[in-house]
């Protein structure tokens, strides 16, 4: 147990110039992504010969970065030209590795401040999170979502629970309980999924089964309109003989 705790592959490397640069956090990921590419090369998984697929959380147990740190980093590598996103799934990247060996080894001073200035203080220290942040982000990384649209939905019901006036708190049972009913009850449909999250989100609904409740109601009143055929009289063309000479 020892050995497999002290095996190499529990442990990330990063280049120290990209830390100079970047900062330590964009360092470490950029090592994973190089990594991961490696590896998708080496297994011939590539999309479209140069992309590859990103797990974020499996990302993030290998580096202890957050979601939100990963898409933050990414927007900034991608303003300079090193990572781009396929068109299909923000998930589904690119590494220019030319760009980023040319930025990492250039001896222009100047060049690497106005980089650093243009990024915004990439290689800062991050602002520490408050407590209850860190909850939240820590909830947020909790959710066993593999599909992106339904992911994004879930997390955005994390903050809007966490924003509700009434105050509401969520735990790491409450999300997986909310995960489980919502699975139960969808059968893998997606678009149902993102209504019942939608009307959670949008409610304030910690628990999945008000969610339902609110969908199967609104289901019910429309069923019951539908059910009600409105009554047609029939419309006939007035004739000289039909008419008539009485007057009323």
């Amino acid at each position: 147990m020892l050995i497999e705790l002290l095996n190499s592959n529990n442990y990330i490397s990063y280049n120290i110039k990209t830390a100079q640069i970047f900062g330590l956090n964009t360092a470490v990921y950029m090592t994973e992504l190089l990594s991961i590419f490696e590896k998708a090369r080496n297994k011939d998984k590539l999309i479209d010969k140069e992309y590859f697929k990103l797990d974020r959380k499996y990302v993030f147990m290998r580096t202890t970065l957050s979601i939100e740190e990963q898409l933050r980093i990414d927007s900034k590598l991608a303003q300079v030209g090193i990572l781009f996103k396929h068109q299909d799934n923000p998930d589904i990247i690119k590494v220019d590795t030319k760009m980023y060996a040319s930025i990492i080894t250039s001896e222009d001073v100047i060049l690497i401040d106005d980089l650093s200035r243009k990024l915004g203080g990439l290689n800062k220290k991050d602002p520490k999170e408050s407590k209850r942040q860190a909850v939240i982000t820590a909830l947020k990384n909790s959710i066993q979502v593999s599909n992106y649209e339904l992911l994004t939905a879930l997390r955005d019901w994390v903050d809007a629970i966490f924003a509700s006036p009434k105050g509401n708190y969520l735990s790491n049972a409450s999300v997986k309980l909310f995960q489980d009913t919502l699975n139960s009850y969808t059968k893998g449909d997606l678009d149902l999924a993102l209504r019942l999250v939608q009307i959670a989100t949008i409610q304030g609904y910690r628990d999945c089964q008000w969610a339902i409740s609110v969908y199967e109601k609104d289901n019910q009143i429309k069923k019951s309109i539908q059910d009600k055929q409105p009554r047609v009289t029939t419309q006939k063309r007035a004739t000289a003989d039909t008419v008539g000479d009485k007057v009323y």
